[in-house]
């Protein structure tokens, strides 16, 4: 006898892109599971992956370590079938073949029959297809899906959008998402985390050596009851602009850690354009010390996932610039950074930081 159970992760209808979960176990003990990266907005299923004859405990494990309970809802596994097809479907209409891993994950769909769900989904976005650009995709590839929609939908036939700001046929500045969240985290009540610890933070979770869905960062600002929004669209208005910091943060991540990238290349999301001249250099320390509060608060907040990289003897150096930084407002912390700046080499807080990435930084499906 054969049991299947499914889930996915929240949120998925608004931000367009569903991390679909499904988990067989067999009467013997062994169980399979398989996770989908589904754009039902565009091109389908992009990333796929399948491990076979693990133990239900390790499959519990696996799955738990990826996509943890509190951050996914049930989905009843016929309805995994019907939501995966039903995109490959739209993404095939268009176009779009879907990951070459699909291939091989999708045998755990064989005993399911999609038919049986009483669920209907929808696809593309407003009754038009809405291509996403993901943080990893390349100006060629952006322009070889603007071309096959065009073809497909006429020039007007379908949405493009770019998180970071950047059209393919202009130079839209990217740095303009950071003005609104700026601005929205400042007319939050003083409890909810500011903009560079929210910026700290988001560079944590992409760096967490388990996947973390951008959505997570809701409970971390507004607490398990959340926020009262005024509508959907007020819903929809966030979550794009998290969207685009996340990705502006995922650039400075991969150019800071790409081969052949200068040792100095900045990761933290702190200029000091953003500052005054006058008490710049104060503004800037404290805006530093937020960045630093927020990047150890993921992993206080996450204390499992992040627990073997904390144990890592070998990361240590870089985890004490961090402990000097976040607890800045202690004399001996602030004399250990000066200290440390100009020693040979010099331990700052940015070259701490590319370390850990370099040394953290996943490979796994793209989260947008």
């Amino acid at each position: 006898m054969t049991r299947y159970e499914a889930a996915v992760e929240k949120g998925w209808e608004e931000m367009g892109l569903a991390h679909v979960l499904i988990s067989r176990f067999r009467e013997d003990g062994s169980a399979d599971f398989a996770m989908f990266l589904v754009d039902v907005f565009c091109l389908g299923v992009k990333d796929a992956v399948f491990e076979t004859n693990l133990t239900a405990a390790e499959l519990r494990t696996y799955v738990e370590q990826r996509l943890p309970e509190d951050y996914t809802e049930r989905l009843h596994p016929a309805c995994a079938k019907k939501l995966i097809e039903g995109a490959l479907a739209y993404a095939e209409s268009l176009g779009f073949a879907p990951h070459r891993d699909y291939r091989n994950a999708r045998k755990i769909l064989s005993g399911l029959d999609a038919s049986v769900c009483p669920r209907d989904f929808t696809y593309g976005r407003d009754g038009r297809p809405c291509y996403v650009r993901g943080s990893e995709d390349t100006e060629e590839r952006v322009n070889r899906v603007c071309t096959v929609l065009a073809a497909r939908c006429g020039a007007d036939g379908y949405d493009y959008e770019d998180p970071s700001g950047d059209d393919p046929d202009d130079g839209d500045d990217a740095l303009a998402v950071r003005d609104d969240l700026i601005e929205w985290l400042a007319a939050e009540p003083d409890a909810v985390p500011r903009f560079y610890e929210v910026s700290g933070l988001v560079t944590a979770m992409l760096l967490c050596p388990t996947v973390q869905s951008p959505l997570k960062i809701l409970d971390v600002l507004w607490g398990p009851r959340g926020r009262t929004w005024r509508d959907a669209g007020e819903v929809h208005k966030f979550s794009a602009m998290l969207m685009a910091y996340w990705n502006h943060v995922g650039d400075l991540v991969h150019t800071a850690t790409a081969p052949g990238a200068a040792a100095d290349e900045q990761i933290l999301d702190v200029w000091e354009e953003d500052f005054e001249e006058e008490d710049g250099g104060l503004a800037m320390a404290a805006a530093t010390f937020a960045w630093a509060t927020g990047f150890l608060r993921a992993t206080e907040y996450w204390p499992d996932a992040w627990a073997a990289a904390r144990a890592r003897r070998d990361l240590a150096p870089h985890w004490e610039v961090l402990g000097w930084w976040a607890t800045f407002n202690l004399k001996a912390s602030r004399d250990q950074i000066v200290a440390h700046a100009e020693a040979a080499p010099p331990r700052t807080l940015n070259a701490a930081v590319v370390a850990l990435a370099r040394a953290l930084r996943p490979a796994g499906p793209d989260a947008r």
